[in-house]
């Protein structure tokens, strides 16, 4: 059987490592045609293409000899890829000033394209254009590994194991810079550092790959987070007066019940129910009505603390779980938001006065429903009562807190 060798030289990685930025190229510009992307990715892709047309010069210069043009398109073809990698990090990242360092790139790679244009013109020596192309790729691959992980404002995954491989590149950049001082004649198929930096690549290019897609899909998961908070926070609220609806009071509502009871500390609930409001809706209209309502929720969270739950629970009524409140003192709320409701000029209203009834139950054991039927019963009271007043519902543990009051 005759044996197969593999020569690990320029002649065999170049084309591998064409093959595989190729692939690259062809399989994110397709993701970007198809999926949703983020800005980095797109300049990743744009990088791709620039190694491709880089490595398309070095190949028609292997068949039609040196040329200056040549020459200079597959240098500034090879920055223009490290430069854009670097900002298509950078905007990943949030590198602060990212324009400002890419264009400091760019202005590097525009001298180095000078001086190799100098030097093929007016004193030729491919080594001395070796040294200055290695020069230049040893600079921006340490402002990649160095200034992407350290000054960058997010951290994304694998940037990290990404940025450590461009030190190591430009470790190997340096290196082949070096190797060129004192040496006589220079041939690509004999440069051993060479051979390595194209293996480097290749292997470097795998890694890349996975880190952009693996970037872009953590940035989705972030939105999608985000979309679905939002939706749950849509489900959860009034469309009409933007407080909480009769859902989120039984998710949020329920929570503060909860954590206060667990704590041996009563809990209360006020249901509030504006007076007549059948009359606005036919006197003034529903658009009246709706602007009112809109009014008195926002004036009513004006009087309620942070930790107090307020949602409108249908129509005209709103309720208030006021957590770690005896009956005493979510009846002085109740009291300052009646009076508030009751003194404050609407301008909808045209000049007329609205008034609103309030119940307030209290307890130190229980469940959210059975508070709220407490505090509706009391609603009713204070509605059969002559309206615009505060009723308790009084159990025995809450009527000798309450003492001698009186509804309002």
């Amino acid at each position: 059987m005759a044996a197969v060798t593999f020569m690990m030289n320029f002649s065999t990685l170049m084309p591998v490592l064409l093959g595989v930025t190729l692939t690259r190229f062809v399989v994110m510009g397709h993701y970007v045609l198809h999926r949703k992307v983020y800005p980095g990715f797109r300049t990743f892709v744009l990088a791709e293409f620039c190694a491709l047309l880089s490595m398309s010069f070095i190949f028609l210069r292997s068949s039609m000899g040196e040329a200056l043009l040549l020459m200079l398109l597959t240098g500034l073809g090879s920055f223009a890829q490290q430069i854009i990698a670097y900002h298509g990090l950078g905007v990943y990242c949030r590198l602060p000033r990212l324009w400002a360092r890419t264009r400091q790139n760019m202005l590097l790679a525009a001298v180095a394209g000078l001086a190799l244009s100098a030097d093929y013109i007016f004193s030729p020596d491919i080594m001395r254009r070796v040294m200055i192309y290695s020069a230049v790729s040893l600079v921006i691959c340490l402002r990649v590994g160095l200034e992407i992980p350290l000054l960058g404002r997010r951290v994304m995954a694998g940037v990290t194991l990404l940025c450590a491989t461009f030190l190591l590149g430009a470790a190997l950049h340096g290196a082949r810079g070096w190797s060129m001082l004192g040496a006589v004649g220079y041939d690509y198929s004999a440069d051993p550092i060479l051979t390595y930096l194209l293996l480097f690549r290749t292997l470097q290019s795998v890694l890349e790959f996975y880190v952009v897609f693996s970037m872009n899909s953590q940035l989705l998961e972030v939105d999608l987070r985000a979309a679905t908070a939002q939706v749950a926070h849509m489900a959860q609220t009034d469309s009409l007066t933007g407080v909480l609806n009769r859902r989120g009071l039984q998710v949020l509502g329920a929570e503060a019940l909860r954590k206060s009871l667990s704590q041996g500390r009563p809990a209360s609930v006020i249901m509030l129910d504006l007076d007549h409001f059948k009359r606005v809706n036919d006197t003034l209209g529903h658009v009246a009505g709706d602007e009112l309502l809109r009014d008195v929720a926002a004036l009513c969270q004006g009087s309620l603390r942070g930790e107090d739950v307020f949602a409108r629970y249908g129509g005209e009524e709103f309720v208030v779980v006021v957590p770690f409140s005896d009956v005493r003192e979510a009846r002085q709320l109740a009291e300052r938001m009646r009076q508030a409701v009751e003194t404050t000029i609407f301008p909808v209203m045209q000049g007329q006065f609205v008034t609103a009834s309030f119940g307030v139950a209290s307890v130190r054991k229980g469940n959210l429903q059975a508070l709220l039927r407490c505090a509706d019963e009391a609603l009713y009271a204070a509605k059969r009562a002559g309206r615009n007043r505060v009723v308790l519902a009084l159990g025995p543990d809450e009527a000798a807190q309450a003492g001698e009051a009186a509804p309002a």
